[in-house]
């Protein structure tokens, strides 16, 4: 769960690291298959919330745009 200081963005990209980090270490196979499930479920949450940030109305003292930021 997040806190006010880490956002859902940020949480998924750390696991995503995390899970990375432990496919690069031994594993047994069942471990290994578990983990590249749980990459793979992360980086579906990453996307979808990549999407929704797309989505979502500038707040105050935003471009409009992503792409009009200096």
């Amino acid at each position: 769960m997040a806190d006010k200081f880490t956002s859902p963005r940020e949480i998924a990209e750390l696991n995503i690291r995390h899970y990375k980090h432990l496919l690069d270490t031994p594993l047994d196979d069942q471990t290994r298959t578990i983990v590249k499930r749980l990459l793979a479920e992360e980086a579906a949450r990453l996307a979808e919330l990549l999407r929704l940030d797309d989505r979502r109305p500038p707040q105050r003292g935003e471009p409009a745009d992503k792409d009009d930021a200096p």
